[in-house]
């Protein structure tokens, strides 16, 4: 009788392990994956990309034309004065990995077109969630593009999805350039950002930017502030993945601003992020993608910061810690190619849910309750 017993525990232990592993590995549909979440507490993540992704996303770009490049059109990286517009046909096949870097034969059509044109691709896709991706500094607009088609790819939600793509330096010594082209850069982002509210006015506004592209997310709402012809303008999501944007820029300029025009400011953080260190040593930016002290406790670190956030805008934003990523030199400042990131934007995204209704751990050492989150190891 106890073997039979033993036996049938046995088994029972197989099938769990092997429903971890199935759930895993396999694909499996969104609210069915949710309620496996939250019987096995989490230890099993049910986002997946279970199609083939064949879709057209749209681009903003101020850079310079360049050469056709198999028949695609192509941009430098010098400033034209005048913003261009286009579409861009991405084809994913359907077990390309989330999170892995897209190859360029992911990007099958590259096109230019009339203005008329691209406002009439928004408005016809005005029932979807608008998606607005903006590129760090030193990327080329086919490293940028790549990047969106990857992030359109990796949401895996029915959403328009448009980069805009400012002029930077394509360099890695270009940070200085790239610093001083966004200024001249944020009027087009205003122009399209005022489009979008007053003619097109999508289901949902979401701005996704990374590192120095988060100040010109910043520049932007600062000069939409000031426009009365955008003051009834309002993002319902922007996130900040690894902001490059200066502390003390930020409590002069940019809070306002981000309190009037935003409904919700999500911040992913890592706080040994190098990328925004060297950035510290080498053009003494002290970032707000950094914590405010250093400590021993890399969890008290970004308690820190988030406390420093609450001060600033208080009740506006998550602030998401992903600092027990293990990932190498270039991913700890690239958030967005990291699958827990992803996944935690498909149900910011998708479903509108709030940090707590997502699969995120609150931090509970504080008295006050506070709306610092990690995403689990």
């Amino acid at each position: 009788m106890r073997k039979k017993a033993a036996h049938i525990l046995l088994l029972v232990l197989l099938c769990y392990i092997l429903g971890l592993v199935t759930a895993f590995y396999f694909p499996i549909p969104a609210r069915l994956g949710a309620a496996l979440t939250t019987l096995l507490q989490g230890k099993i993540r049910p986002f997946v990309v279970k199609r083939n992704f064949s879709e057209t996303i749209g681009y903003v770009t101020d850079r310079k034309a360049g050469p056709a490049l198999d028949g695609n059109v192509s941009y430098l990286g010098e400033y034209a004065g005048q913003p261009s517009y286009g579409l861009i046909t991405v084809q994913v096949p359907q077990h390309h990995p989330v999170g892995a870097p897209l190859d360029a034969t992911a990007i099958r059509k590259v096109e230019s077109i009339p203005y008329p044109a691209f406002l009439k691709f928004l408005q016809d896709q005005a029932a979807k969630p608008l998606v607005i991706w903006i590129h760090g500094y030193r990327l080329s607009f086919l490293g940028s593009t790549a990047y969106c088609a990857q992030i359109a790819r990796d949401l895996n939600i029915d959403a328009n999805v448009v980069t805009f793509d400012w002029t930077s330096s394509e360099s890695v010594l270009g940070y200085t350039r790239d610093l001083l082209q966004l200024p001249e850069s944020t009027k087009h982002l205003v122009e399209l950002l005022k489009t979008i509210n007053n003619e097109v006015k999508p289901q949902k506004i979401v701005v996704i930017a990374h590192s120095l592209g988060c100040r010109f997310v910043c520049l932007a709402l600062q000069q939409l502030h000031a426009d009365p012809e955008a003051r009834n303008l309002k993002l319902d999501q922007v996130v900040f993945l690894a902001p490059n944007v200066d502390r003390a820029e930020f409590d002069r300029d940019f809070k306002s601003e981000l309190e009037a025009l935003v409904n919700r400011l999500t911040i992913y953080v890592a706080s040994d992020d190098n990328i925004l260190l060297l950035g510290k040593l080498l053009y003494n930016t002290d970032s707000i993608g950094l914590p405010e002290e250093f400590s021993a406790d890399t969890n008290l670190d970004e308690i820190q910061t988030f406390l420093y956030y609450e001060k600033q805008l208080p009740g506006k934003i998550d602030l998401v810690d992903v600092s027990f990523s293990k990932k190498d030199f270039l991913r700890k400042h690239r958030l967005f190619l990291e699958r827990p990131v992803m996944e935690d934007l498909f149900w910011m995204i998708h479903d509108d849910y709030p940090a707590a209704k997502r699969h995120l751990l609150k931090y509970q050492g504080t008295k006050k309750p506070t709306d610092y989150w990690v995403i689990p190891p």
